[in-house]
């Protein structure tokens, strides 16, 4: 591809990853695409993420702060991008070749979408493809309806598949810091959601990396369970995002009105922690918007045969 235009930038949070980082930074450097500049925000790492970044000083900006979770690092780092699109990435995950002429190339077919992203693919610390690529369900087009009825029930895309129209994600900042320190990107994502269109594209241009020491990794036995403590974590994450829009949408002078029992996630680990009723979880389930009424029903019985995880734990 010979476009000379548009500028991407691609912003880099990290934490304590230096043994990952020089696989994301080099998937960047290694993009089909090149009119693109690189932001790195370390939020205060302890280990040797700068030594890394001292590799690549001429070729991206190193920023760092104190520690103050995603939320800070996105809330720093974003402000300073000059690109027309602004494309996130975690610092241990990676993209293939061809993730930001794709996306470029999609952010043109789709001029009305503030925030645009695709499937990814999940691998072990080795690289190694563990299960099926990721998200199954995609939203597309103007979903504010839905998200409202359902609770804000979607499956929120994770940082490093998302692509925003910058001059569009900078009106939500400053994004809440507190509560929580990860998941900011399901601010940005729920802001979009409630306030423009969303373009998702099926392919796969990401791949995230399954390690000890990110959350998902923690607490967990099997593909399925995690441990309470996630699992309570995870309500708290949800009620903890509704919050943050609402401070976001209230200044930016849109109305948010939402009911967090029409959560689908948000009921199913309360069921799940014997703090929700079998009703409630059908409910919430027959509610959620992304799927058809069979994989509602599918995904519900799910619900049922995984609650048995719990009851002796």
């Amino acid at each position: 591809m010979q476009t000379q235009q548009p500028l991407v930038t691609v912003l880099i949070n990290t934490y304590n990853y230096a043994r990952f980082l020089p696989f994301a930074i080099n998937s960047v450097l290694n993009q089909t695409y090149k009119n693109i500049e690189i932001i790195v925000v370390d939020d205060g790492s302890t280990d040797h993420t700068q030594e890394v970044l001292e590799h690549y000083a001429d070729r991206l900006r190193n920023v760092r702060t104190a520690n103050g979770g995603q939320a800070h690092a996105f809330n720093v780092g974003i402000p300073l991008a000059r690109g027309e699109l602004l494309m996130l990435l975690d610092a241990d995950d990676a993209w293939l070749p061809t993730k930001v002429e794709r996306m470029v190339e999609f952010a043109a077919e789709r001029p009305n979408a503030a925030m645009l992203y695709h499937r990814f693919q999940n691998v072990d610390a080795n690289g190694r493809e563990v299960g099926l690529p990721q998200p199954q369900a995609l939203t597309d087009g103007d979903y504010r309806k839905k998200y409202l009825h359902s609770g804000g029930s979607w499956w929120s895309p994770i940082t490093s598949v998302l692509a925003f129209r910058s001059e569009h994600i900078k009106r939500a900042l400053p994004i809440p810091t507190y509560a929580h320190r990860e998941g900011a990107d399901t601010v940005l994502t729920d802001f979009c959601a409630v306030t423009a269109e969303i373009a998702s594209l099926a392919e796969v241009l990401a791949l995230r990396r399954l390690h000890g020491t990110n959350l998902y990794a923690n607490g967990r036995d099997d593909r399925t369970y995690r441990s309470r403590e996630i699992r309570e974590g995870d309500v708290r994450r949800v009620e903890w995002r509704m919050f943050s829009l609402r401070q976001v949408l209230t200044r930016t002078g849109t109305k948010f009105d939402i009911n967090l029992d029409h959560n689908e996630w948000r009921i199913t680990n309360l069921y799940w922690l014997g703090r929700a009723s079998l009703y409630k979880t059908l409910w919430a389930s027959l509610r959620c918007p992304e799927h058809s009424l069979r994989d509602r029903w599918q995904r519900f019985r799910w619900v049922m045969y995984n609650k048995r995880m719990y009851r002796d734990r």
